[in-house]
């Protein structure tokens, strides 16, 4: 096994980029995702939805079926078609269910953004997987995983900095800010 550094020094331009990728990727899912009960809750006139918890819970399990059962098939077709063709694809379906949830603020404009946002996820994850194994070997796999989740929680922890700033602004702010975000992957792709 390699040490602290040589395993960090180890990990090719490729790692790197798949870093970067899944940060942006998460900054954009957590600046909704973390804020989507206040933005549910929110009446209509703070621009908000002003729906039930009961009914955006809906919306949050169809949201979280649809991320968990599509890798299913994604994944084989990110095997079948590249991995970088997938890339393209998720981040064109995760602009869309940003920009749904911008333009269309009411509960299904949320609900047909959600499950945009989910399916954009599940289409991205097998294909970030896969080329994180491609991109490591056994003596670096352990210290280059530890780094590249360490990228998820920095975007999780960002995201929702971001979102809470521009909210005060107007919910359709975070929505668009989002969708800018997560373009910056076809600099990265």
């Amino acid at each position: 096994q390699l040490g602290l550094f040589a395993a960090i020094t180890s990990l090719s331009y490729v790692f790197w980029v798949l870093g970067a990728m899944e940060m942006v990727e998460r900054l954009a899912y957590y600046g909704v995702k973390a804020g989507a009960t206040l933005y549910a809750k929110d009446p209509i006139s703070q621009g908000g939805l002003g729906i039930t918890m009961s009914s955006f819970g809906t919306i949050l399990m169809t949201w979280a079926l649809v991320q968990s059962l599509v890798p299913v098939f994604s994944g084989g077709l990110s095997d079948r078609f590249g991995y970088k063709r997938t890339f393209f694809v998720s981040t064109l379906v995760k602009i869309a269910g940003y920009l749904v949830m911008a333009f269309f603020p009411s509960y299904s404009g949320f609900f047909c953004g959600a499950i945009l946002l989910g399916a954009g996820t599940a289409i991205f994850k097998p294909g970030i997987q896969g080329t994180l194994v491609k991109a490591t070997r056994r003596e670096n796999s352990s210290m280059a995983w530890g780094i590249f989740y360490q990228t998820v929680n920095i975007g999780g922890f960002l995201g929702p900095l971001v979102a809470g700033l521009l909210r005060k602004l107007a919910w359709q702010n975070v929505f668009f800010a989002c969708a800018a975000i997560i373009c910056l992957n076809f600099l990265l792709l």
